[in-house]
């Protein structure tokens, strides 16, 4: 039996916020689905800016050394890219938008991510601001890398409203069905192909 993996990228500077929390349910649900997950945390992490030199033109890797380099080897041999932001502003965060442009490497035609992958996307509003920017960012970043989106999650901030209970429920359930939700966009799309 082949094991399903999936690795979680939380675009926040804090390790247990509000953004944290929804993904930990997605999680809770994708791991009681058997699908093995790694987390993390970007705020937690040091990754550098991407300095634009090329380099990833013609390596498969970034010259630089620093905590993308975990990231990299999980995102390959992941099938799930699950990406989450706070909205700072409507928008992702600072963390989350280097964290896309380290992933150059894989816009290179010979070393292009791996196919079949898909994704999950997570906004969580603050300040009352909308969220779908946000996703739109995220979702483009997907097209980009040739990751097929299959869910997309949003919500405002659990301190706006502390009885978010059924918001997290909905959460934990794309955990749990997101085999399903693989078949679905796998048939879905094989239809458009024809």
């Amino acid at each position: 039996m082949i094991k399903i993996k999936a690795v979680c990228i939380i675009g926040s500077q804090r390790n247990n916020g509000n953004t944290a929390l929804v993904v930990d349910k997605i999680i809770e649900g994708m791991e009681k689905a058997g699908i093995a997950v790694n987390r993390y945390v970007l705020g937690y992490l040091n990754i550098n800016y991407c300095e634009d030199c090329n380099y990833c033109q013609s390596m498969k890797r970034c010259k630089q050394y620093d905590d993308m380099n975990a990231i990299y080897e999980d995102i390959d041999e992941s099938d799930i890219i699950l990406v989450a932001s706070p909205t700072y502003l409507g928008d992702i965060t600072g963390h989350l938008k280097v964290f896309f442009d380290r992933c150059r490497p894989y816009l290179n035609d010979k070393i292009a991510m791996r196919g079949g992958k898909c994704g999950i996307s997570v906004a969580i509003e603050s300040n009352n601001l909308k969220n779908s920017h946000a996703i739109d960012t995220i979702e483009y970043f997907y097209k980009q890398l040739g990751i097929m989106p299959i869910e997309k999650f949003t919500m405002k901030s659990i301190h706006l409203d502390d009885n978010r209970q059924e918001e997290l429920e909905r959460a934990y359930e794309i955990g749990y069905n997101v085999k399903e939700a693989i078949n679905k966009s796998l048939l879905t799309s094989r239809i458009v192909e024809a």
